[in-house]
């Protein structure tokens, strides 16, 4: 199933961030193009802005908006996300390229006037094989030197630049580099690279101070960024360091090392993890191509509750320790930090069928996503990914790995922060195995409890099966409390009539019971 992105986030940084940058939202010289033979869908830009003078935001990525199978959208200049929102709705809908233009020169939505706004717009009808459509769109107000140049396939535009030969070297590289889209669209980048190319950074000594390189494969599932096959930005470098021969050097690097990183090879079945000694033969991997510049973070090792209110576990799922993204601290921990854990390396030739379990907790208003990448040698590949606030409550996922039979793999448990501190993510009681979970041990992953400490309430719930019965004993056996469900998979249970001690909860489903202890504070 195709992903759908969230632009509420974008709509919601862009009111925190506006005041501190909407005179210097120019965004400079980008494409956008498809591949009619593969399908591929692309985008590259770069603009003299950087992760720091946008408070956090990563850069020219901003502008870049990729709608699998369907085409591509770069919305720049007086950049909004409410427009950049509206346009993919347009081409969700079916619009062509100037359709989508017509429309957002007609309703602009967002503060400024239609002639303030810079676009390139490609799609590809049918798929490989299709036909591409393109177009452009160039607004008055913008900072000369501005233009656009469209071709079949793709589109070519910039604002605040040099010279115009920025747009039509542009358009020489891409058209005489050969290989494959990515090449190309690199290929367009080198060729717009000289000094103040966008012109405010020729004091730098550069063409830019940041820039990306995207492109979505037909067999993609998200277009979150750093989900796509090939995902790269470059969101700050040093005085007289240009960022596109960053994002080559980058690219250069992704292209010879598409394999896995393992220091550890598993090849017993079932293997389990749940970070009771560190992480095992788990890794942090500081070193993600698509956050080039970015500090990104770390996994952090927890026992007990997170240090921020209205976000993260109170407890472990399994045993006493868990990890999770601790979200607090402009430009620590948000916005758009990255945390990446490398699995070892699972051997999985022996088995007939495989399955990845884990279990997530993903509370508070202002979370970001969390992921399950896998790499069998070719390169890594998004398999899951969810996003946003699921509750105060630990879940179960399993992941079915049985395409990757015969073969070894290696995973990554990938969360992005989003736009504030109460978005901490947290896992624990990972299991690779031939087989799913028995009928208990799925009760013990899908009933949650929370918040445990606790002092009034408590909330029980079920992912899969309805709760039934709620027995709250002491140390001593003695039932102190009952509680009765009907036909529900979430009831609350109130404690206020017993005093602060250890108890036991006996949870009762249509499927069985599972006992759990509990903190009355």
């Amino acid at each position: 199933m195709k992903k759908r992105y969230d632009y509420s986030k974008w709509i919601a940084l862009f009111l925190v961030l506006f005041s501190l940058y909407s005179l210097q939202a120019q965004h400079t010289f980008s494409i956008v193009a498809v591949d009619p033979v593969t399908g591929e869908i692309g985008s590259a830009g770069a603009t003299c802005l950087d992760i720091d003078d946008l408070n956090g935001e990563e850069g020219a990525l901003v502008i870049s908006d990729i709608i699998l199978g369907i085409g591509a959208i770069n919305t720049q200049a007086f950049w909004h996300p409410t427009n950049q929102a509206a346009a993919r709705v347009r081409m969700e809908a079916g619009d062509s390229p100037q359709e989508i233009l017509d429309w957002l020169f007609t309703n602009d939505p967002a503060p400024g006037s239609n002639q303030d706004r810079q676009y390139g717009v490609v799609d590809l009808i049918g798929g490989a094989g299709g036909t591409p459509r393109s177009a452009a769109f160039t607004g008055t107000n913008n900072n000369s030197v501005a233009n656009d140049i469209v071709g079949p396939n793709y589109s070519i535009q910039g604002n605040i630049l040099i010279s115009q030969a920025v747009l039509d070297d542009m358009e020489s590289g891409f058209l005489n580099t050969s290989g494959t889209l990515a090449d190309k669209l690199m290929g367009a980048m080198q060729g717009a690279k000289r000094i103040g190319a966008d012109s405010r950074c020729t004091g730098n000594q550069t063409s830019s101070k940041s820039a990306f390189l995207r492109v979505a494969k037909v067999e993609d599932l998200y277009t979150n960024y750093g989900h796509l096959t090939v995902d790269l930005n470059v969101s700050k470098t040093d005085m007289a360091e240009d960022p596109i021969d960053v994002l080559q050097t980058t690219y250069d690097f992704y292209l010879n090392n598409p394999g896995t990183d393992c220091s550890t090879t598993i090849d017993a079945f079932p293997y389990t993890e749940s970070f009771e000694a560190g992480l095992g033969d788990w890794e942090q991997n500081d070193n993600d191509l698509s956050h080039v510049g970015n500090t990104d973070f770390d996994w952090t090792e927890n026992m007990g509750e997170t240090p921020t209110n209205a976000t993260g576990p109170t407890e472990a799922f399994d045993g006493t320790t868990y990890l999770y993204t601790e979200a607090s601290g402009t430009n620590v921990g948000f916005p758009t930090k990255r945390a990446v854990l490398n699995s070892p390396c699972f051997n999985l030739s022996g088995l007939t069928q495989a399955f990845f379990t884990f279990n997530y907790h993903m509370f508070g208003s202002q979370v970001g996503n969390l992921a399950v990448r896998v790499n069998d040698g070719s390169g890594w590949t998004t398999v899951w990914l969810l996003e946003g606030d699921q509750g105060d409550a630990w879940i179960s996922e399993s992941i079915d790995l049985s395409a990757y039979v015969g073969q070894t793999i290696q995973l990554r448990l990938d969360s992005t922060t989003a736009l504030g501190e109460r978005g901490d993510v947290a896992i624990d009681n990972l299991r690779v195995a031939e087989d799913l979970l028995n009928i208990q041990d799925i009760l013990v992953s899908t009933v949650g409890m929370a918040p445990n400490p606790a002092t009034e309430l408590i909330t029980v719930t079920s992912t899969n099966f309805e709760l039934k019965n709620i027995s709250v004993y002491d140390v001593t056996g003695k039932q102190v409390l009952q509680q009765v469900a009907t036909d529900t998979t979430t009831i609350t249970v109130d404690l206020q009539s017993i005093q602060p001690a250890l108890y036991f909860v006996n949870i009762t489903t249509t499927n069985g019971t599972v006992l759990k202890k509990l903190v009355k504070r």
